[in-house]
């Protein structure tokens, strides 16, 4: 065969074989607690990200290329996120949904920052990374706002005496909501009794919690934990004081709550990330699409993560690449949420919608 023929050969083909093979696909990490305690909101918000990268590639993904997403477990573990964010870079991930939890957050944004690698967290809601310049965006508005909301709303309703308990655990979390709870209740008029202290992950006493929680007599007692112990300490706390009213900070406020609880968290109050109940089509079309694919009704972090995964292929597509994503990310700044749509400011910072519910009927319910 002819020097020249056997090149055209050649080159046609590689044409050929470039043609049949896809393009590799972009990757997306996913950083949250899958194992643990705490497994509940990370298995959510997994599910949420899953969700709106599948519907992005069965429309064709970007550019022609496809998203899939690297899980990586953090078991609410420092050490195990720093990991996790070396496994991405040495995967090349373009961007990180999460981390689930506020101090796992603070753990990994430094290292975020360094390698110039993009966190879009669900549900980290600590104040501690407002306002700055830096690879931390999130699709939730801070505690701040969530706890100030929540001390105005229990005022409203009469409350005057609260008794306070935070998880150290996520103390990055758990003091940012209850400190400007605590500042707008008292200065509304209200009194903050007691507050006490516990470590999840240590085997805490809860029963010697909640004898300390009832002394004074509060009229509400608040649990700013998570859900598996918000309904631990709300079995013992009713034991002790029946009347007595709970609310919960948000993080509590999953499906998790009432499974453990079961009637002793009857009645209990909460701030909520989204509304459950919205009739509008688009919420609608999310809902029966997650309850297709998962079979369970999404959770705060499964909308929320949908938001977070959408930001950034919004960036992507603008970007057509991962260059400056975090730039595009910035540029594009409004996005159409699965229930309200998501505003960023120029540190990457939202503030979005809340809305209150209570348990009733065994059920999430609005609060009316």
């Amino acid at each position: 065969m002819p020097r020249a023929l056997q090149t055209g050969v050649c080159v046609g083909l590689c044409f050929l074989l470039c043609a049949c093979n896809p393009p590799p696909p972009i990757k997306l990490g996913f950083l949250g607690g899958l194992s643990g305690k705490f497994s509940d909101l990370g298995i959510s918000t997994r599910n949420g990200a899953l969700l709106a990268i599948e519907t992005t590639n069965a429309a064709g993904g970007i550019g022609g290329r496809q998203l899939s997403l690297l899980e990586m477990d953090d078991k609410q573990n420092p050490e195990a996120a720093l990991q996790a964010m070396a496994e991405f870079e040495r995967q090349e991930v373009v961007a990180v949904i999460g981390p689930s939890t506020s101090s796992i957050a603070v753990a990994v944004t430094p290292v975020a920052n360094a390698k110039r690698m993009l966190l879009v967290a669900p549900t980290a809601t600590t104040n501690a990374l407002s306002g700055k310049d830096d690879y931390f965006f999130r699709a939730v508005g801070d505690a701040a706002f969530y706890g100030v909301a929540a001390a105005k709303h229990h005022y409203a309703m009469g409350l005057r005496h609260a008794a306070l308990v935070l998880d150290l655990a996520n103390a990055d979390y758990t003091e940012s909501w209850a400190t400007p709870y605590a500042k707008t209740f008292t200065a509304l008029g209200g009194s903050i009794d007691r507050v006490e202290h516990f470590t999840s992950t240590q085997k805490p006493d809860y029963q010697a919690l909640a004898r300390r929680l009832v002394l004074g007599q509060p009229d509400l007692v608040i649990t700013v934990a998570s859900s598996a112990d918000s309904a631990l300490i709300a079995q013992r706390v009713r034991a002790l004081a029946p009347n007595v009213r709970l609310a919960g900070a948000g993080w509590a406020s999953t499906e998790r709550l009432i499974e453990l609880g079961g009637a002793s968290v009857e009645g209990m109050l909460f701030e909520q990330y989204f509304d459950r109940f919205d009739p509008s089509p688009k919420f609608q079309s999310f809902l029966k699409a997650y309850q297709a694919r998962f079979r369970s009704d999404p959770g705060f972090g499964a909308v929320l993560a949908h938001d977070a995964t959408h930001m950034v292929i919004a960036g992507l597509r603008r970007e057509h690449g991962a260059k400056d994503l975090k730039a595009a990310v910035l540029a594009v700044g409004h996005f159409e949420g699965a229930q309200n749509p998501v505003r960023l400011d120029a540190n990457g910072d939202v503030s979005r919608e809340v809305y209150f519910g209570v348990v009733k009927n065994g059920t999430f319910a609005r609060y009316e």
